[in-house]
């Protein structure tokens, strides 16, 4: 069953459940929408740290809370999750997500998915390794309600394995969403590689931070998020 948008909006957003959490002195923040997006994060040596997130991750983020799109209880992965924001936001929205990057990742970001979600919302976030193209088969193939990446179309080297990856998690139900930057002949290059796999739209741009969302599905279907 694919996500479906809300006729109204959520009252528990996942920036009011930030705001909750740090009410209570707690390591946890978010400002979604706004310039200055951070997450707590666990530096060895350093202890508890703000880190300034990827503008791609904070603009997708705002776009799946501020268009009220209903993630609860859809399975949800993330590729290439980096501090882990955009899948620490999708939890809190009520999906089951699977966060993922490559084993050096690993433990800073199973960190910060303990620090910045409440105990209660621990087991709805599994953290897992995933090296596009070469852990497939820790992986059911089409398992996915909702794909997210956020600033992952970068190197050249790694399109190839990166849509392998993606045909591999689809399933015709499946929505893929990418949040990126267009600047260089490679991202335009990997937009028609995409193409070639996938129907394709663009469903947002930021112009105060230059960042694109596209929507991408299996064969010709259009259907709403």
């Amino acid at each position: 069953m694919e996500p479906k948008v809300k006729k109204h909006r959520c009252t528990n957003s996942a920036g009011e459940r930030f705001s909750h959490t740090a009410s209570r002195e707690q390591p946890w923040l978010c400002c979604l929408g706004r310039s200055s997006t951070e997450i707590s994060t666990a530096v060895p040596g350093l202890g508890t740290q703000r880190l300034r997130e990827r503008s791609q991750a904070v603009v997708l983020c705002a776009y799946l809370e501020m268009e009220g799109i209903d993630l609860r209880d859809r399975s949800v992965i993330e590729l290439g999750a980096g501090t882990g924001l955009l899948g620490i936001v999708v939890t809190l929205l009520g999906a089951r997500v699977t966060i993922t990057d490559r084993a050096a990742a690993l433990e800073l970001l199973e960190s910060n998915v303990q620090a910045n979600l409440p105990p209660e919302l621990h087991p709805r976030a599994v953290v897992k390794e995933l090296t596009w193209g070469k852990d497939l088969d820790n992986f059911s193939p089409g398992a996915f309600d909702l794909i997210l990446g956020a600033d992952i179309v970068y190197l050249e080297e790694t399109f190839a394995e990166l849509l392998q990856t993606l045909e591999h998690l689809c399933s015709e139900r499946t929505v893929i969403l990418l949040s990126c930057r267009i600047r260089y002949e490679r991202d335009l290059k990997f937009l028609r590689m995409l193409r070639e796999r996938f129907s394709v739209s663009e469903v947002h741009y930021d112009s105060s931070k230059d960042v694109h969302i596209y929507k991408a599905q299996r064969g010709s279907r259009k259907d709403d998020l």
